[in-house]
C-alpha cells in the first residue's frame, strides 16, 4: 500500500506530489510556457532520490533563460564567433529579431507552422531580411540536432519569399551627371570603388598598413578571402585623393573629424546628400546605391573578359553572376529583311 501522499509531499520541493504511484511535477501557470507540450503533470520517477534529480534537471530549464533562449545564448557563443566579422554583425541582429518571438517556447515545439509564420509576418517588413533571418534559424536548429537538443529542424518545408533581384546597372553617363554635384570625398571614393570592386566595408575598415609599396593587401570581413590588388598610377592618385579628404588622419584610410573609422552611417549620409542634389540638380532621373558601383565594376570587368569572381574575392562563380544578372542591356544586331533576302 502507498504512503499517504500528505506525509510523502513534505518533505518534497513545491510542485512535486505523490501521485499514481510515482512523483510528479504539477506545472504552474507561470511556468506552463517553458514545458514541452505544456504537460501538467511530469513524471519525475518513484524513488525520492531519483525524483529530486530529475526535479533539479526541471527547474533548470523551466525559465527565460532556458528553451529557445539557451540554444540562442549557445549559438551566439559558440558558433557566431567563428563567422566573417560582418557576418557576425548580420547574425546578432538578426538573432535579436528571433529572440523577440521565440525566446519562451521550448526547441521541441517550433513547428514548420511558427516558422512559416514568422517568415510571412516578418515578410511584410522585409522579405528579404525574414529570408536571411529564417536562414539562421535553419541553421541554429541544425546546430541543436547535433547537441541532441531537437532530432528534426522545422525550418525544413518553410517556403521563402521570392526575391525579385536587383537589375539596376549604373550607365557612364549617369555616373558623369553623378559626379558633378559630387564632393571630393565621392569623387575619389567612386574611383577607388570602380577600379577595385571593394565592398562597403572593407573600404571603410582599409588599415593603412594594407597600402604598400607594390599595391594593397585586403582580406574580407564578410568572407575571410585575401586579395592583392598591384598600383597602377590611376589607383595610386586615387587613394592619395581620398586619404586627402580626412580632416584628421588615423589608423584607417578613410577616417571621421576625430581620426576614428568612418561609420557606414555617416558614409550613407555623405552619398545621400550627393544624390539628392545630382537628382535636384544633374541630368541623372533614377537613384542608384553605392553598392550598385560594387554590380557595375563587377558588369564592366566581365564585359572586358576579366576574372570577375576573382575581383570580387568570391569563392564561388554562381555568388559573382548574382551581380552580373541583367544589369547591362544586351546588344541586338539589328535584321534586315530585305537585305537578307537578296
Amino acid at each position: 500500500m502507498s504512503p499517504k501522499p500528505k506525509t510523502l509531499n513534505r518533505d518534497m520541493p513545491t510542485y512535486v506530489h505523490w501521485k499514481n504511484g510515482a512523483w510528479r511535477f504539477k506545472t504552474p501557470k507561470h511556468l506552463m510556457a517553458f514545458v514541452p507540450g505544456r504537460k501538467t503533470w511530469i513524471k519525475l520517477g518513484t524513488e525520492k532520490k531519483e525524483a529530486l534529480k530529475r526535479y533539479a534537471e526541471l527547474m533548470g530549464n523551466l525559465s527565460e533563460e532556458s528553451g529557445m533562449s539557451k540554444l540562442f545564448n549557445r549559438y551566439e557563443a559558440e558558433v557566431i564567433p567563428g563567422k566573417a566579422p560582418r557576418t557576425q554583425k548580420d547574425n546578432l541582429k538578426e538573432l535579436k529579431q528571433l529572440r523577440a518571438v521565440f525566446h519562451k517556447m521550448h526547441p521541441a515545439e517550433v513547428t514548420t507552422m511558427h516558422c512559416q509564420q514568422y517568415l510571412d509576418i516578418r515578410g511584410k517588413s522585409s522579405k528579404t531580411q525574414a529570408n536571411h533571418e529564417i536562414a539562421l534559424l535553419s541553421h541554429i536548429f541544425r546546430k541543436a540536432m547535433q547537441w541532441g537538443v531537437v532530432d528534426r529542424n522545422p525550418v525544413k518545408g518553410v517556403e521563402k519569399h521570392k526575391i525579385k533581384a536587383r537589375d539596376r546597372y549604373v550607365e557612364d553617363w549617369e555616373l558623369d551627371e553623378f559626379l558633378k554635384e559630387a564632393t571630393p570625398f565621392i569623387k575619389a571614393w567612386v574611383d577607388v570603388k570602380l577600379m577595385t570592386g571593394l565592398r562597403q566595408g572593407d573600404l571603410l575598415a582599409l588599415p593603412l598598413n594594407a597600402l604598400r609599396e607594390d599595391g594593397i593587401a585586403i582580406k574580407s570581413r564578410k568572407t575571410g578571402r585575401k586579395g592583392f590588388i598591384p598600383w597602377s598610377p590611376a589607383l595610386r592618385k586615387a587613394i592619395n585623393e581620398l586619404k586627402a579628404c580626412n580632416p584628421k588622419q588615423g589608423m584607417t584610410l578613410v577616417c571621421d573629424r576625430s581620426g576614428k573609422p568612418l561609420s557606414e552611417s555617416a558614409f550613407q549620409n555623405r552619398w545621400r546628400a550627393v544624390m539628392n542634389d545630382a537628382l535636384e540638380k544633374a541630368e541623372l532621373s533614377e537613384r542608384f546605391t553605392e553598392h550598385d558601383l560594387r554590380a557595375k565594376h563587377a558588369t564592366d570587368v566581365d564585359e572586358a573578359g576579366g576574372d570577375a569572381t576573382a575581383n570580387l574575392l568570391h569563392d564561388d562563380k554562381r555568388t559573382t553572376e548574382a551581380y552580373l544578372r541583367s544589369k547591362k542591356a544586351i546588344k541586338i544586331v539589328p535584321w534586315d529583311r530585305k537585305k537578307t533576302g537578296e
